[in-house]
């Protein structure tokens, strides 16, 4: 039986991906769920429906809200500290969605999935006294500080910077998804968010593999079963907000890296 729970949420502000031009594949290391006490909440609490017959396996608005929520340590800080181990958690939990979405999406997941084991590697390393990776900034820092920047071509900051890209077209392909009519087909509203985000990044048997293979994508109902298993009306608001996090964080991350000038590391 479903049951209505409550969710504390924070007040948001409301602004690619720039996997490199081939498709990669790997495994997805061991996710740690994201603990409730971390959550950052304000005066807004909003009702969510939660469906105890759930698959593990499925893609639910309620944890991957619960786990970018958790990353953003400081709701109400424009340069909130973003929690590494969260941020990782939430794009697992995203990678669910891109399951359901058929082949094509496969060049966002692969990639994804690559840079994600990546991250956790640093994370699992960072001694236990002394933590370096366990917000994104304080990683950022430790890597400038250390000159591991260049020295490494595996390293943090330019592995977050390739899946930071990614976060702004997901963003914008679900929230294009609860705001465009319904006369908007699948396959367009994943073209104009590729266009403006993912497109400048990769080749031409890229975008133009891409492009084709968007139109095989489910529709906006079959989609809408995916996210919202039956209970669209109910978890609509809820929804909206776990898109308005995602976009807070990648507005922190973004501003960081502008300052930092690392917004185009090679």
């Amino acid at each position: 039986m479903d049951s209505i729970i409550r969710v504390d949420t924070p007040e948001i502000d409301g602004t690619a991906f720039d996997g490199p031009s081939r498709l990669r594949t790997d495994s997805i290391t061991k996710s740690t769920p994201p603990d409730r006490k971390d959550i950052r909440s304000a005066d807004v609490i909003e009702p969510v429906v939660k469906t105890t017959h759930a698959s593990p396996g499925e893609f639910h608005v309620l944890s991957v809200y619960e786990a970018f929520v958790a990353a953003l340590k400081e709701s109400q800080n424009p340069k909130s500290p973003i929690g590494t181990q969260n941020y990782i958690n939430g794009y697992r939990e995203l990678i669910k969605f891109f399951d359901q979405l058929g082949y094509v999406f496969k060049f966002v997941k692969d990639d994804v999935v690559e840079k994600l084991t990546i991250l956790q590697e640093f994370v699992d390393k960072d001694a236990i006294d002394t933590k370096h990776f366990d917000t994104i900034q304080k990683a950022i820092d430790y890597e400038t500080e250390n000159n591991l920047i260049k020295t490494n071509p595996n390293n943090f900051a330019r592995t977050l910077l390739r899946l930071h890209r990614a976060l702004i077209f997901i963003e914008e392909f679900l929230r294009a998804l609860s705001d465009r009519p319904l006369s908007d087909s699948t396959a367009t509203i994943a073209s104009n968010a590729y266009d403006s985000t993912l497109y400048h990044h990769h080749g031409f048997f890229i975008r133009t593999t891409v492009k084709v293979g968007f139109h095989a994508l489910p529709s906006r109902k079959q989609l809408d079963e995916v996210i919202f298993h039956g209970h669209k009306s109910d978890m609509m608001d809820q929804y909206k907000i776990f898109i308005k996090t995602i976009k807070q964080i990648y507005d922190i991350i973004e501003a960081y890296y502008a300052e930092k000038n690392y917004l185009q590391l090679p």
